[in-house]
């Protein structure tokens, strides 16, 4: 019989990373819910930005052009012969092709060329021009302003990050990126609001205020850089000499010692950062110097993980020094422990999953301590589990048209339930809480704000779909009256409906002035059972309907209340009939 081959790094899903992170990753995935984890994110989470085989080409083009051209060739001819040379290319077989574009060259040749620099990009930009600055190739030749230029969206990776942050779980990124997608995915997930991100490309920068997380752009950034060339420019590290000179260069002093804190005091998630530059591998060995990482790490989650295909050379050297006298003795289990076989994407959005689902798991639990389902908690949790399964199964391979329509509808979700209204900013994203899972339990706001209620409601609504009663989609258009959630009945021609979930009875009013109960066949649950008691007769409670439910078309809007049901059911198996009763959807 033949053996299922294991998924790649690409191949993998969503819902397959997730059990990943519900099996050998759960210590980590716990970690980075805590706050444990530095995220570290190199250009494999910039698909859209100019990738290295881009400025490559670029570099090479300039490089060719001017060293054709009667005028420059003198000064450019030595130079690119010697990015040739570097490309380890046979340059008597390329030389019939000067006078043509690179692009247009046999793409054989080209391809070569450029897979061969692609790991040698700090050598190719170090290439030097006689009377240039140091950084000319990279400024003028690859003109990287202009290949920077007019970015594309955040893409799923960057506001996967941008949730993260704003949910309290991580609160440290270092970046040798120079784009700036994760401070646009912030920006827009946070409604333009200031003090989540505090990003810091020079020592004046760490001396401004504080926010949620810092955003440490070891490397520089290309949009400082634009803005305020005289300033940012010196910042860009790129080439060899710069690379190898970063840890003595006094202008990058203050940096260094943020950089080296992070390696040394958390744990490392490398998300499409290969550590060939040899600059973080000492960081990371000064890292261990000072606080060595111990093995075996059970049970607290290694430190070191990265989200790759297969761990790189530079990986493998990073993790050699790291854990030194121990590595020799537990090489399969150091490297199994820190290979995650999955994309920063898979990754990032099944931890958004994983982290949301345990937020409104903790809360429901704290809801139900002292009551007679506390022993059954895990039980209703299971359920929530199921729905996150679900989603996580549901998403496509464009994870980016998910990430985007998931946070509308989640966002739609809460700000319905929270404030009585729909998001004031359509991009922004609705927090749960800025509290790590790990401090929920101390976070009276979060505790007092009807999270637990409505966890309970969302496992309540999966167990009807579970066992066939009814099925939920996401609203059917964006009006007010759309609600949070549509059902519908499993029997054939049964209508949708609007369902709203309500923290309070004034969120519930409020609605109703808006005219969000306009649809008869709408569904409001409460957390409280304020409605009930201010309505005890309400015609349109579904305790004093009159006709059968749910088959004869309109049957009015029905309100539902999870604390009475609480209060009311003395067991789980009860509170679902009770709960399947109440809606009948």
């Amino acid at each position: 019989m033949e053996m299922t081959p294991l998924p790649t790094a690409s191949s993998i899903t969503v819902l397959d990373t997730l059990q990943k992170l519900d099996g050998d990753f759960r210590a980590m995935a716990v970690a980075i819910e805590d706050g444990e984890f530095a995220l570290w994110v190199g250009s494999g989470i910039s698909r859209k930005a100019p990738s290295l085989g881009g400025i490559v080409i670029r570099a090479m083009e300039f490089l060719r052009k001017h060293a054709v051209a009667p005028e420059t060739q003198a000064k450019f001819e030595p130079a690119f012969r010697a990015a040739l040379k570097l490309s380890e290319i046979n340059v008597d077989v390329v030389e019939p092709h000067f006078q043509e574009q690179f692009a247009d060259w046999p793409t054989e040749l080209r391809d070569k060329i450029v897979s061969v620099l692609w790991n040698k990009y700090s050598k190719l930009l170090d290439i030097r021009i006689k009377g240039e600055r140091e950084d000319y190739l990279l400024w003028e030749g690859v003109d990287i302003r202009d290949a920077f230029k007019d970015p594309a969206p955040p893409a799923a990776e960057h506001l996967s990050i941008a949730i993260l942050i704003l949910e309290g779980a991580v609160n440290e990124i270092a970046s040798a990126n120079w784009d700036g997608f994760i401070e646009a995915a912030v920006e827009r997930l946070a409604g333009g609001v200031k003090g989540n991100l505090q990003v810091v490309v020079d020592p004046g920068h760490l001396r401004d205020a504080a926010a949620k997380a810092r955003l440490l752009k070891f490397h520089g950034c290309i949009v400082h850089a634009t803005e305020d060339p005289e300033v940012y420019r010196d910042f860009l590290t790129a080439s060899e000499t710069q690379i190898i000179g970063w840890p003595e260069n006094p202008k990058f002093a203050a940096m260094q010692t943020e950089v080296l804190s992070a390696a040394t005091n958390l744990k490392a998630l490398m998300i499409g950062l290969s550590l060939q530059d040899v600059n973080l591998q000492a960081t990371f060995n000064k890292a261990r110097k000072a606080n060595p990482w111990p093995w075996p790490c059970e049970p607290k989650a290694q430190g070191h993980v990265f989200c790759e295909e297969a761990i790189s050379d530079g990986q493998r050297t990073m993790l050699k020094m790291v854990y030194a006298g121990t590595y020799n003795d537990f090489v399969d289990e150091i490297e199994g422990g820190a290979h995650l076989r999955s994309w920063a994407e898979q990754v990032l959005l099944a931890l958004i999953l994983k982290l949301l689902t345990d937020k409104l798991s903790v809360l429901l639990s704290l809801r139900l301590a002292g009551t007679a389902f506390a022993g059954e908690s895990e039980l209703i949790i299971a359920g929530l589990h199921r729905l996150r399964d679900a989603i996580a199964g549901a998403i496509g391979t464009d994870r980016t048209e998910f990430t985007t329509r998931a946070i509308a509808v989640w966002s739609r979700m809460i700000s319905l339930f929270r404030n009585g209204h729909l998001p004031t900013k359509p991009d922004a994203y609705e927090v749960i809480s800025t509290t790590p899972v790990g401090q929920l339990a101390g976070d009276m706001n979060v505790r007092a704000a009807g999270f637990g209620e409505m966890a309970i409601a969302l496992s309540l609504l999966e167990h009807g779909q579970n066992v066939k009663l009814w099925e939920l989609k996401p609203p059917k258009d964006d009006a007010l009256e759309a609600g949070a959630i549509t059902s519908t009945g499993s029997w054939p021609g049964a209508p949708s409906r609007a369902i709203f979930l309500a923290r309070s009875t004034g969120v519930a009013l409020d609605l109703q002035k808006h005219g969000a109960f306009a649809n008869e066949n709408t569904v409001v649950i409460h957390a409280d059972d304020v409605w009930q008691q201010m309505f005890p007769n309400n015609a349109d409670s579904a305790r004093v309907r009159s006709r059968p439910p749910g088959r004869t078309g309109k049957v009015g809007t029905r309100h539902v209340s999870i604390a009475q049901m609480l209060d009311a059911e003395p067991d789980f198996a009860s509170l679902k009939t009770r709960f399947v009763s109440e809606v009948t959807l």
